[in-house]
């Protein structure tokens, strides 16, 4: 399967890592795929987006209206529900589509160019990290980002320690696929305040975890962070993938950098028995699915 923008929550590798007996459906000779990532609870079978895989959906040569519609109608009825986020690619005219956000970064020039498009606060936060003496550490630390993350907003965000420990053996398996770093802010004792696991595949730099704390909120310690990161690949890479986000707080920290909104589709398919249909929200049939 050649995909003309190609992303590795697709990849059959990093599939099996984030969620071990994966699905799919295949057109012809793979001229086009979309996984299915499937589970069963109360003896219903359903489909569900696996974490850290923020796109999946249709991936081919040919992503068209039709083709997506015939993929979605393929999948089979034995998932009376389903949650999936599409990619980008996915053009779909479905009237209980939502439509989620990603911001993305466009690179492949000087970081001089770049920072023409930061915005007073980004480059006010930055000069206020500068001010308090943070530097900025390259290598491997997933451990003391995780840790970050946990003690200040895990729990509020519900992640359990399964999510933690795919997290790990996702992020030791990119590393050992030379496709990971990590980047961590320090402070003045060198003392972790702030981190980004950062993956790098087919000129895509995504930004998929990072955890920071109260002292980097005072300081400008993740503003400080991604300047630096940018600084660090921005001749190298094509483009700085955000991640969204649809959390409006985040948006602002992300479009403050220069990025641009785009747009991919969330589907729900919801096929429950009347009487638990009704709490999980509107969803498609595959009368709505083939109308045109």
């Amino acid at each position: 399967m050649q995909s003309p923008q190609p992303m590795m929550y697709a990849m059959s590798w990093y599939l099996d890592l984030v969620t071990p007996g994966w699905d799919g459906l295949i057109e012809d000779n793979y001229q086009a795929v979309m996984p299915l990532i499937g589970a069963k609870k109360f003896g219903i079978h359903y489909l569900y987006q696996p974490p850290f895989c923020q796109q999946l959906g249709v991936f081919g040569k040919n992503t068209s209206t039709d083709v997506v519609k015939s993929f979605l109608l393929a999948i089979p009825r034995k998932y009376r529900f389903a949650e999936i986020m599409m990619n980008e690619s996915n053009k779909i005219d479905l009237t209980n589509a939502e439509m989620l956000t990603n911001i993305t970064l466009q690179l492949g020039c000087a970081i001089e160019n770049i920072r023409t498009g930061y915005n007073e606060n980004t480059r006010r936060n930055i000069r206020k990290a500068e001010q308090n003496k943070l530097s900025v550490y390259k290598g491997f630390d997933i451990e003391n980002i995780i840790s970050l993350f946990k003690t200040n907003k895990g729990e509020a965000l519900g992640k359990n320690e399964s999510w933690y420990s795919t997290l790990k053996t996702l992020s030791y398996q990119l590393r050992h696929l030379s496709l990971a770093n990590t980047f961590c802010a320090m402070n003045q004792h060198n003392e972790i305040i702030a981190g980004i696991l950062l993956v790098e595949f087919n000129g895509r730099a995504v930004l998929l975890f990072s955890g920071s704390g109260s002292e980097a909120r005072e300081t400008g310690a993740m503003h400080f962070l991604v300047d630096s990161i940018l600084k660090d690949i921005c001749t190298s890479h094509q483009i700085f993938d955000f991640e969204g986000s649809n959390n409006e707080n985040l948006a602002k920290f992300y479009l403050g950098f220069g990025g641009k909104k785009s747009s991919y589709p969330f589907v729900r398919i919801n096929r429950l028995p009347f009487p638990v249909r009704w709490m999980k929200g509107k969803g498609l049939d595959h009368s709505q699915i083939s109308a045109k």
